[in-house]
């Protein structure tokens, strides 16, 4: 008779696994200021490269410097990772409203909208496109909306 770990680590459960192992091995390794604006996002096995969201622009910049760093301190962990690659997504705080998630608008968020805005010269236009982001952008994330 096999044990469930066996059974898991042979199914398409074996990822979710991964994941919380990493996780917990991210979650040890980084320094606790860090926990709450970082999450380990994709490890890729072929390529042994595991990317890591960042939710702060700033701290962003700073560990996108110190990938070595955490390379050898997650291989001394028991990972087996070749590349850290750091990835910036903001975090929106969800509120709950009638049942309903959504997302608090940014201040780039806004100033988005008051420039898209400002552009249309019918004023019953430009009231009815700002109601329309407005609600849009509080059940979508910014970065939906924006083409790369």
């Amino acid at each position: 008779m096999k044990k469930l770990n066996q059974i898991l680590q042979n199914s398409s459960n074996s990822s979710i696994l991964q994941m919380s192992h990493i996780y917990k091995i991210w979650y040890s390794v980084i320094m606790d200021n860090l926990k709450t604006v970082t999450t380990p996002y994709n490890f890729d096995p072929y390529t042994k490269t595991l990317t890591i969201k960042v939710h702060d622009n700033i701290w962003f910049t700073d560990l996108s410097y110190m990938t070595e760093d955490f390379k050898i301190k997650l291989n001394e962990k028991g990972l087996d990772v070749l590349k850290v690659v750091f990835k910036y997504s903001p975090k929106y705080e969800k509120i709950k409203q009638d049942n309903q998630t959504t997302y608090e608008l940014s201040d780039k968020c806004k100033n988005y909208i008051e420039n898209s805005v400002k552009k249309i010269n019918n004023k019953e236009i430009a009231e009815n496109f700002k109601k329309y982001l407005i609600n849009y952008f509080q059940h979508n994330n910014f970065e939906s909306w924006i083409v790369k």
